[in-house]
């Protein structure tokens, strides 16, 4: 049975009323369920694409700067956690709350080009903004820390300081550029194509509801 959004003076009789949660756990058992991949595997997988990119875009900029700062292992797992793991953890739920539930739950709520740049806003600022940002000053702090590079002063040369960290991110900033742009045209494209496939499972079960309607046959909705 598709789902539909309607005031209450224009519900049919034998409307079932359920809630945003309830409606969310239908279309998600409904995709689930699905039985062509092809269909539905954006609305699948495109969270944990996106969110895949994210770590490995943060996994590359920290190390480029510990390279720089001849860091080694030294405080390996603790810039990974917050430059790797958190943007990746945040990336896959808010591209979860923010894109795939309103286009699960009112997909006509919103123009859908609107949903795209916001998917895209997400995705590069919590997948390359964040740990670009992030990433020098843990750097830093673990060479001051472990003395693997020469470090002036912030709070006495903070214009040295400021030239070493434009040194080292100088060779990063054309990479960066590419990456924020394929970041930005991945997460619009994946989102555009959960809009497609969503409203392509709307249209196929208003054909079911329709068949069963004139063979009238009983329909069961289980939340």
């Amino acid at each position: 049975m598709a789902l539909a959004r309607a005031r209450p003076d224009q519900l049919p009789k034998d409307a079932v009323i359920i809630t945003e949660d309830q409606a969310l756990k239908y279309q998600w058992k409904i995709i689930t369920a699905w039985d062509k991949l092809g269909d539905v595997w954006a609305l699948r997988y495109s969270s944990g694409v996106l969110s895949a990119m994210a770590a490995v875009t943060g996994a590359y900029i920290n190390n480029h700067y510990r390279t720089k700062l001849r860091l080694g292992n030294q405080g390996r797992l603790s810039s990974y956690l917050p430059i790797v793991a958190v943007p990746a953890i945040f990336t896959m739920l808010t591209h979860k709350f923010f894109i795939q539930r309103p286009i699960l739950i009112n997909p006509m709520g919103e123009c859908p080009v609107c949903i795209q740049v916001r998917s895209a806003a997400f995705q590069t600022g919590l997948g390359v903004v964040y740990p670009t940002i992030l990433a020098p000053f843990a750097a830093f702090m673990f060479a001051t820390r472990c003395y693997t590079y020469r470090l002036p002063s912030i709070t006495e040369n903070p214009r040295e300081v400021f030239m070493l960290w434009r040194k080292f991110t100088r060779p990063l900033a054309p990479v960066l550029g590419s990456i924020l742009a394929f970041h930005a045209l991945l997460a619009m494209f994946l989102t555009g194509r959960e809009e497609k496939e969503n409203f392509g499972i709307m249209l196929r079960l208003k054909e079911i509801e329709h068949e069963l309607e004139m063979n009238d046959m009983p329909q069961r909705v289980d939340f």
